[in-house]
């Protein structure tokens, strides 16, 4: 059926111009709720590859109006981003740089076309915005979330004291594999002209020395008080949480190939398991096998629509019978 696809412009509470594009479906489903698409990083509204676009026409086919749009100082969008890294840029976006912005693309849909319940998508750091979102707004209905971090990024953060004993074995097993293939010449001359990333080469090879040294010395007598513990982002639980125990929704789309699948099930997964197990109804999540970070692959991006669509159905089913938290609060 025939989709409309139409170029808007709203403001923020800042006062800046956002633009983005709504796909309003040939008939509306009938619990009157929309999806945002929620910009991933600086990929601003069109996502990796066209995903974002693939996604809206889908969804649209199952009869929500969808709005994808591009967050302050990204893509068509007024602002700038003052961040001089990337990282610090990830960083921002996974406390919530951009929640406003997403409260404001559900006031303007509420204001121009009476929708007052929503579910947030996205991948990476747009799944984390719409996570964030939720528990400030309850408009939103669910997080349909693609590949969402559970750290936070930063150039202050060095990333190879927190990767998982999982991450570690594989990267020595490829730094290992390199030392006899031929072809990998390039990697040797980045590691003899001091381009290596040496702190994760020399961590990833020398742990399981470094775990039977441990083994065998006794433990010091109190830890360093100034060391940090983890980089499992502190909002990330209690946002979870608050919308599983409001009775909202949480369907999870993780790539297999992608390290933030191994950070969520050993930083979040493992440490609240029990909790987890306890809304059995309301959470659930994918593994589309394989896959890389952004599901490039043909392949890779239909099983991961296949599923969310699967989703999405369900879904479409509970809202109409009323079985979630409706209505705003802030």
């Amino acid at each position: 059926m025939k989709q409309d696809i139409v170029p808007v412009t709203f403001v923020n509470k800042a006062g800046q111009r956002l633009f983005g594009m709504v796909h309003q479906p040939a008939v509306r489903c009938s619990s009157g709720t929309a999806i945002l698409l929620l910009s991933p990083g600086v990929k601003m509204r069109v996502a990796p590859h066209q995903l974002y676009v693939n996604m809206a026409k889908r969804f649209a086919s199952l009869g929500y109006p969808v709005l994808r749009f591009d967050f302050y100082g990204l893509g068509d969008s007024e602002g700038e981003a003052e961040e001089e890294y990337l990282a610090d840029l990830y960083g921002a976006v996974q406390v919530g740089r951009y929640v406003d912005d997403t409260i404001a693309a559900m006031d303007w849909m509420q204001q121009t076309y009476g929708i007052d319940k929503f579910i947030v998508s996205g991948l990476c750091g747009g799944a984390i915005t719409g996570l964030l979102t939720a528990s400030k707004d309850r408009r939103i209905q669910c997080l349909l979330g693609l590949a969402i971090p559970v750290i936070l990024d930063g150039t202050h953060i060095d990333f190879t004291k927190y990767m998982t004993d999982q991450q570690l074995k594989e990267t020595r097993d490829g730094y290992l594999r390199k030392l006899w293939d031929p072809r990998a010449w390039r990697s040797w001359v980045r590691f003899l002209t001091f381009q290596s990333h040496y702190s994760l080469i020399f961590r990833s090879l020398l742990k399981p020395l470094l775990e039977k040294v441990s083994k065998a010395s006794p433990a010091p007598s109190s830890p360093d008080p100034n060391e940090p513990k983890d980089n499992t982002n502190p909002y990330f639980a209690p946002a979870f949480f608050n919308m599983l125990s409001t009775g909202r929704y949480i369907y999870l789309v993780f790539a297999g190939s992608d390290r933030l699948l191994w950070e969520y099930e050993k930083k979040f997964v493992e440490r609240h398991r029990e909790r987890l197990e306890s809304y059995p109804a309301q959470y659930a999540m994918h593994v589309t096998k394989n896959a890389n970070h952004i599901f490039s692959f043909r392949e890779w991006e239909e099983d991961m629509l296949d599923q969310c669509c699967r989703w999405l159905v369900e879904l479409e089913e509970k809202l109409k019978e009323g079985t979630v938290v409706s209505g705003m609060t802030r």
